[in-house]
């Protein structure tokens, strides 16, 4: 809007400069026709027609026309005898005036200088009989030219001091008139971040039915998601009794001796059960769109987590090492950015030997976690099956292989990546890479 206001205003204003260019011209033209008329008038009295000779029987009253090349002049000329008389500002000049009875031209005068010349054929009455007369004005376009050039210097700065006024004036008035909408810009912000669950604040009357639509959308996002997640745990808390009864179950077939069949139910209900966490895992990730944006501090995060895991019987046996760099708020939610951290440092405690060393840096837009271990590792032709869902690729120790599984769908919910590779003290490395939040984010931590 403000780029069409100034294209307008601009365009406006040069058809303005034009217009009042040709319109002081065309009037200050106007002018000096009618005093070349009006000179002619005044000569017109002053002829003598009794003399042969041109003559006037008084001067003019206008000092520019005895000196020499002083800017007005005047020319007679007799028909019938081809006599001229001529003002002394024209010095040794003749003009070349037309046949026809009147004229207004341009042409060249003395010293090279325009002219702007009118001409009228006149008939005077004398003693011997009427005599006609070629009578000629004129005066020079300099000044005229100087004039207009002057005003059009001028008009210009007044106009573009005006389109300055015009243009502030409307910058003010689209300001002043979409604020509203600035603020309806900011509280989608708010609802973006997860400050407010709907547009709260004053709106004009305007903006109403807008606010109330999106109002009522998020409502119903929000009533939809909870009822997703009441389903999911509605449908795992009805799966439990089932699944405590498929296990008596089991325990009983072994005390009667059918072990085989106790086992396979005791499996089968371990599978179910694991999906069923692993679902409800997913079910409490935050759910995001390209509009959400969130600020988690990571060095915080990788604090918290270690702290708790220090305190388990296995992360007491271990050395933890924490290179922490500056530190670095990640688009992620907080609850997600601890879930995340929490399971892969749980993945590295789990199989490391003595060391877990845990890095972060800064590259471009985006924060590194490195997470490494001195464990026995994974050869390189199975790194690329690592994180698929309930694979487990050693059996030896007890886990469901969902850790690094719900890992991968964190970080694919939120932009970022995890990779996997030989780590420098002889384990594995999980390389994680998070988008940096945007710094108007509110913070989450």
């Amino acid at each position: 809007m403000m780029g069409l206001a100034i294209i307008w205003v601009l365009a406006s204003l040069v058809v303005a400069g034009f217009a009042l260019q040709y319109l002081f011209s065309a009037n200050i033209e106007r002018s000096t026709r009618q005093d070349l008329d009006a000179a002619i008038g005044r000569l017109a009295a002053l002829i003598t027609p009794s003399s042969d000779m041109p003559v006037l029987s008084a001067p003019l009253p206008d000092p520019r026309y005895v000196t020499p090349f002083g800017g007005r002049y005047w020319q007679v000329e007799a028909v019938d005898n081809g006599q001229i008389a001529r003002s002394r500002s024209l010095w040794d000049f003749v003009i070349e005036a037309p046949d026809t009875g009147e004229a207004v031209y341009r042409g060249m005068g003395p010293d090279g200088r325009r002219l702007i010349i009118l001409t009228r054929s006149l008939e005077i009455d004398g003693p011997s009989g009427s005599r006609i007369y070629r009578v000629t004005v004129a005066q020079d376009h300099g000044p005229i030219l100087e004039a207009t050039q002057r005003f059009g210097h001028e008009a210009t700065q007044v106009l573009l001091l005006l389109g300055a006024l015009i243009i502030l004036a409307a910058w003010l008035q689209i300001k002043l008139g979409l604020s509203p909408i600035s603020r309806v810009k900011i509280a989608l912000e708010a609802v973006r971040r997860g400050e407010a669950g709907r547009l709260e604040g004053p709106f004009p009357t305007e903006l109403g039915p807008l606010v109330n639509e999106v109002n009522e959308l998020l409502d119903a996002r929000e009533v939809m998601m909870d009822r997703a997640r009441s389903r999911a745990a509605d449908l795992a808390h009805g799966l439990k009794t089932p699944l405590a009864v498929l296990h008596g179950i089991a325990e009983r077939l072994a005390e009667k001796g059918s072990k085989q069949e106790a086992e396979l139910l005791q499996q089968l209900s371990f599978e179910v059960s694991e999906r069923v966490d692993y679902q409800m895992r997913l079910a409490a990730l935050r759910v995001r769109t390209t509009a959400h944006s969130s600020r988690s501090s990571l060095n915080t995060t990788v604090i918290r987590t270690l702290t708790v895991l220090k305190k388990t019987g296995r992360g007491e046996t271990l050395h933890w090492a924490a290179e922490l760099s500056d530190d670095c708020w990640v688009d992620l939610h907080r609850q997600d950015l601890m879930e995340l951290v929490g399971m892969t440092l749980e993945n590295a405690s789990k199989w490391a030997v003595s060391r877990v060393i845990i890095r972060t840096r800064r590259e471009d837009d985006k924060a590194v976690l490195e997470i490494s271990d001195d464990g026995p590792g994974i050869p390189d032709d199975q790194l690329k099956s690592l994180g698929t869902r309930g694979l487990r690729l050693d059996q030896t120790l007890p886990g469901s292989g969902l850790g690094l599984a719900i890992a991968a769908e964190i970080l694919e919910i939120n932009n970022g990546t995890i990779t996997y590779g030989r780590a420098r003290i002889g384990g594995l490395v999980v390389t994680i890479i998070l988008p940096l939040a945007q710094a108007s984010a509110s913070l989450s931590d």
